[in-house]
């Protein structure tokens, strides 16, 4: 009877797992090779494409780059001209867009399917003022609470990205560098002292890390220390940011702190935000998976426009770093 009982209760786990399974499709269309293209533009910097192709969901292999596409570039309709390949599936074009004229991209190559999308920069929104208040952590530490204040535009969907920088007078260390004191001068006899290795001071700018508590912010951006946000709940207001800089990153004793705040189109905003989502989803094996966003047509990737406003304070202290090369 019990070994009834045992192989009743086997055969119901089996059903029970068969009922259980879940069949994944997957999209053959999507899975195919496809153009990979980026490209963000701003009035202030020259026309800059990335080129590469897609991989399999299940290749790990290194990213390819195609150096043979063909990449043009469009203002409104009118055709403006071919970028040229330089290195690493990267183009270029010395041309400088405007803002608030819409570019469009094309993309081809013989092996893929043509790409092409088009983007316009938005307008700069310009900082109203920046303070900064020392407070301390729990262990002492010196904390530099930065608060930036701008105005929203009234009436229009807008989007941000604001970024910290930091800029300084490093000492650099140089083993190359010799230095000759001449010690004695003799009749017969002349002695050196010969220093080998020495130090300079060069300009140094670098991305600063900051954190921030402002419920405004929607997004974090890994890959170079900022934050995302939309006007949503500011439309047309006057509203200060708040970040904060623990002392250890500054690395000299005066320091020049960059404000950078990108307007950026609905486009990039999206791109960045599901970006962020999909970093935070990474190695979780319970997050759900999240699409980075694209508007690349018949392909992958991401032709935003940004435009941006800087602004700098002096932070200055006995932080007693020093910069090795």
């Amino acid at each position: 009877m019990r070994k009834s009982i045992i192989i009743s209760t086997i055969i119901g786990l089996i059903l029970l797992s068969i009922a259980c399974e879940k069949v994944i499709e997957i999209d053959l269309e999507d899975a195919k090779i496809r153009i990979v293209a980026n490209s963000i533009i701003e009035p202030d910097s020259i026309i800059r494409v990335n080129v590469t192709r897609s991989r399999h969901i299940l290749d790990n292999a290194a990213i390819i780059p195609l150096s043979d596409a063909i990449v043009k570039l469009y203002e409104t309709d009118n055709y403006i001209g071919t970028l040229s390949y330089t290195s690493s599936g990267n183009y270029e074009m010395n041309y400088y867009p405007e803002v608030g004229k819409e570019y469009r991209i094309e993309v081809s190559h013989n092996d893929f399917d043509d790409v092409f999308s088009k983007t316009i920069i938005p307008p700069v929104v310009e900082l109203n003022y920046i303070d900064t208040v020392k407070s301390f952590n729990e262990n002492g530490y010196e904390i530099y609470n930065f608060y930036t204040n701008l105005t929203d535009p009234l009436g229009t969907n807008n989007y941000y990205y604001l970024s910290m920088k930091n800029r300084f007078k490093a000492e650099i260390y140089d083993q190359s560098i010799i230095t000759y004191d001449t010690i004695y001068v003799g009749p017969d006899t002349t002695i050196v002292n010969i220093i080998y290795g020495g130090t300079y001071y060069e300009d140094i700018e670098e991305s600063l890390y900051f954190s921030s508590d402002d419920l405004i912010f929607e997004g974090y951006h890994p890959g170079s220390n900022g934050q995302i946000f939309s006007d949503e709940i500011i439309d047309g207001k006057s509203y200060t940011l708040k970040t904060s800089v623990q002392h250890w990153s500054f690395y000299a004793d005066t320091n020049t702190v960059i404000i950078e705040l990108y307007a950026i189109n609905k486009e990039l905003y999206q791109y960045l935000i599901s970006y962020s989502k999909h970093n935070d989803a990474s190695g979780d094996p319970f997050a759900e998976p999240i699409n980075v966003y694209t508007n690349i047509e018949n392909g992958i990737g991401i032709f935003g426009g940004s435009s941006v406003y800087r602004d700098s304070i002096i932070i200055t202290g006995n932080f007693g770093y020093n910069y090795w090369k």
